[in-house]
């Protein structure tokens, strides 16, 4: 087949080397370097970031995840991505100035995309998608809160994301606590925040500890819905009866503060809390400093196994969210959306004749074949069906680097993928305690999740401007206060003033471009 050849290299060639330059010898040779436009023919594909190699093959020569699309896809791929180490938003902005775009370009497109399509950039998919990818149309049809996402307020497809099977997939942080501690105490499961009060004093008397979190993670410390509150340090918005509302403006948050308040003047509550990171909590989580908290299920099995490996008998276990006074569950927890805010657009760029191999390569990954090898690998090599379920073989369980570096070698949605991530493999992935969490963590908790304002809403560019320079004064504001509430800097008896000077700040005018966004989302 003839080749096409593009002439327009100059920029990108000079965009290049100003971005390698800039990153010293970190650039990751997983691909073209993009110093270049490559060569293509019409079996051949151009696509510009999402899944790399692992960093352990470091080209896409070597890694079997990538050299296995190319062949169940048979199609000539050329993948390019941002040199390691270094701001995918920057790489993407330098990438962009380009008169040839990748034929497929990953980004975080939502809330871009309009704008994407308007200034011909990205394709409007609209008329190709059900002819040209079937098994995406028909994802899409089944799913009509992702379909939603999946188009811009005016109704233009514009994507192909990553999506969560089940709901708790999408809610991998919650509460934990020292189920061997418990035991010892001949205590339950602490099910309402009374009870949490009760295990938190009785921690604090028998073992020293006290009730740490971090201030830094959204929502933390997480326990704001026993109070039928939204938020907790960072400005929160929430959904109720198709309104979008501000969690710090309502009285059940001060009731919220008001317990952390407590808490803090009986010196039950960490006085590091608006300092500690990760790490700080691992070493504290090691060394006995506290035994219930709020954090991910990546935290529960780091805890659980420093406790394996200094046999300590700490045993960490995730607990539901604790129910409100009348017995409800939680108004507000932790969870995602079940797709994400990334995914491959096509750039206007293609030719037309390859234009069916982005839909060939985009469609594949939502048939089943393509399901399962983007969750499992390929069939006999990494995987088996064992008792009528997809099971790993000893290449990924025994690997010599270890587990999850074998799934990121062998497939393809450890992170943010493309198409489906299987709850299988979730459920294979992770240990039976972090597994248990996520299912704790979000059983029964339809209510809560659908107060999440979903991310797919739009702002116009405009709305878009206005809002941030508000949020930006907003957010430094309601940190400062909510932690002088806790730490008594605040009286709780200014939270009307608190409250009024929220309005005065602006709020009142982002509550009003955020549901105009909302309502544009609903007519969709």
């Amino acid at each position: 087949m003839s080749k096409i050849r593009f002439k327009s290299t100059l920029l990108l060639t000079i965009a290049s080397a100003l971005f390698l330059a800039s990153c010293g010898n970190t650039a990751q040779d997983s691909g073209n370097s993009a110093t270049e436009i490559p060569d293509l023919d019409n079996d051949s594909l151009w696509i510009w970031g999402g899944v790399a190699p692992h960093s352990s093959v470091g080209t896409i020569e070597n890694s079997p995840f990538h050299q296995g699309l190319i062949e169940n896809t048979e199609l000539d791929i050329e993948w390019q991505f941002a040199p390691e180490g270094t701001d995918g938003n920057q790489a993407y902005n330098l990438m962009i100035t380009q008169d040839v775009l990748p034929d497929l370009i990953w980004h975080s497109w939502m809330g871009e995309a309009s704008r994407a399509i308007d200034e011909g950039v990205i394709r409007d998919l609209t008329d190709d998608l059900q002819e040209k990818a079937p098994n995406y149309w028909q994802y899409l049809q089944d799913n009509p809160d992702i379909d939603r996402a999946m188009r811009t307020d005016d109704g233009k497809y514009y994507m192909f994301s990553f999506y969560r099977e089940e709901p708790f997939q999408s809610v991998y942080q919650g509460p934990m606590v020292r189920q061997d501690w418990l035991n010892e105490q001949n205590l339950e499961i602490p099910e309402n925040i009374e009870d949490w009060t009760n295990v938190i004093e009785n921690f604090n008397e028998n073992y020293g500890a006290q009730f740490s979190f971090l201030t830094n993670w959204r929502m933390s410390p997480g326990l704001a819905g026993a109070f039928g509150a939204y938020g907790s340090f960072e400005p929160r918005f929430y959904l109720e009866d198709d309104e979008i509302k501000f969690a710090q403006s309502q009285s059940e948050w001060k009731d919220y503060m008001t317990w952390l308040n407590d808490l803090n003047s009986r010196g039950l509550l960490d006085p590091d809390f608006v300092t500690l990171d990760d790490q700080n909590m691992q070493t504290k989580a090691a060394q006995d400093q506290f035994g219930i908290t709020v954090m991910n299920g990546g935290s529960l099995l780091t805890f659980n196994n420093d406790a394996r490996a200094n046999d300590t008998g700490a045993e960490w276990i995730g607990i539901p969210y604790p129910n409100q006074v009348d017995g409800t569950k939680s108004s507000s927890i932790f969870a995602e959306d079940m797709y994400v805010a990334q995914g491959y657009a096509i750039s206007t760029s293609i030719d037309e004749e390859r234009l069916d191999n982005a839909y060939k390569y985009l469609d594949w990954a939502f048939t089943e074949e393509g399901y399962n090898y983007w969750n499992f690998g390929t069939e006999g090599e990494t995987w088996e069906m064992v008792d009528g379920k997809p099971t790993f073989t000893n290449i990924i369980e025994e690997h010599d680097l270890d587990k999850d570096a074998a799934l990121a070698l062998y497939t393809g949605n450890i992170g943010y993928g493309l198409g489906v991530q299987a709850a299988r493999f979730i459920e294979l992935r992770t240990d039976e305690a972090s597994y248990e969490a996520a299912f704790n963590w979000s059983e029964d908790q339809e209510d809560a999740i659908m107060a999440n304002v979903p991310a797919s809403v739009t702002m116009t560019a405009e709305e878009s401007r206005e809002d941030a320079n508000l949020l930006n004064t907003l957010n430094t504001y309601v940190l400062e206060e909510s932690i002088k509430f806790i730490t008594g800097g605040r009286s709780l008896d200014e939270f009307d003033a608190f409250a009024q000077e929220l309005d005065d700040m602006g709020l009142d005018r982002m509550l009003e471009i955020r549901n105009d966004a909302y309502q544009r989302y609903l007519s969709r």
